[in-house]
């Protein structure tokens, strides 16, 4: 079994977040899992997603997600 794995740092939420939102609707079926805290102590997030389905739908998921400001990301592949 495989897991593919993204975790995103939100570091500034005011600049892409309602996109973000829409990035992961577009994606939805792509997403099996999603986990997200938050601290009210600082700004922004972290954000982990697990994927699964279409290694191309993935790809072009990461290549979307690159566009963002604001947030750093990771995927592994497990």
């Amino acid at each position: 079994m495989e897991y593919n794995i993204v975790s995103i740092l939100v570091k500034q939420p005011q600049l892409d977040a309602s996109k973000l939102q829409n990035l992961f609707r577009d994606y939805g079926c792509i997403i099996r899992s999603r986990l997200g805290l938050n601290q009210t102590a600082v700004k922004g997030g972290i954000i982990i997603l697990e994927l699964s389905g279409d290694s191309n739908q993935i790809d072009l998921f990461l290549e979307d997600l690159k566009t963002f400001k604001g947030i750093e990301y990771k995927f592994v592949k497990i």
